[in-house]
């Protein structure tokens, strides 16, 4: 038997029209951090053909103590054989190094070049002050209700479990801020 969901019914203030306007407005602004400030970024400031995954692959070797290729498929939420093909790449292009263990050589661990160090810093750098230039054309009203807004969407999907908060979890690791939404719900135990 073939089981169909139930289509949520809105309450009497969340029009259809308010509701498409939304994911609208959402869609623009996922494209617009993806590619503006993201991927597009990426190709800027990168000489070598570095992708997006591949970035975050960087970011979390930067953010993570004692990663195995293990870890850093868990962290990722992709595969093992992806995850080891990801590192054979990252290792060709000098980001990125196996480190042995010294106390069991069976285990490798991954580090960042200084190489791979200096790209996430000139990447996180400039899209940092891309974001800046964005915010600064807002009034201080616009910028508070734009945290607001997102602060409160992604509490009101965790809470209602649409969201699940180790899913859209940023793997921040050493770096996690006790202002990001998830960690002022106690929504994830620790971060990855």
């Amino acid at each position: 038997m073939r089981r169909v969901k139930e289509t949520v019914k809105l309450p009497i203030a969340l029009t259809d029209e308010l509701l498409s306007h939304a994911e609208l407005v959402a869609r623009v602004f996922l494209q617009a951090m993806y590619t503006s400030i993201g991927e597009k970024l990426l190709e800027e400031l990168a000489e070598s053909d570095l992708t997006y995954s591949q970035m975050q692959a960087l970011r979390y070797l930067n953010t993570h103590k004692r990663v195995t290729v293990g870890d850093l498929a868990e962290g990722l939420n992709i595969s093992y054989p992806s995850a080891t093909n990801m590192v054979h790449r990252l290792e060709r292009k000098a980001l990125i190094r196996r480190v042995a263990n010294p106390r069991d050589r069976r285990q490798v661990g991954l580090t960042l070049t200084e190489a791979g160090r200096e790209l996430i810093q000139r990447v996180d750098h400039e899209r940092r002050q891309r974001f800046a230039a964005i915010l600064a054309r807002m009034s201080q009203a616009e910028r508070q209700a734009f945290i607001n807004g997102l602060s409160a969407f992604i509490r009101a999907g965790v809470e209602t479990g649409m969201l699940k908060a180790y899913d859209v979890c940023l793997q921040c690791g050493t770096d996690a801020d006790p202002n990001c939404p998830l960690v002022e719900m106690h929504a994830v135990e620790a971060c990855r």
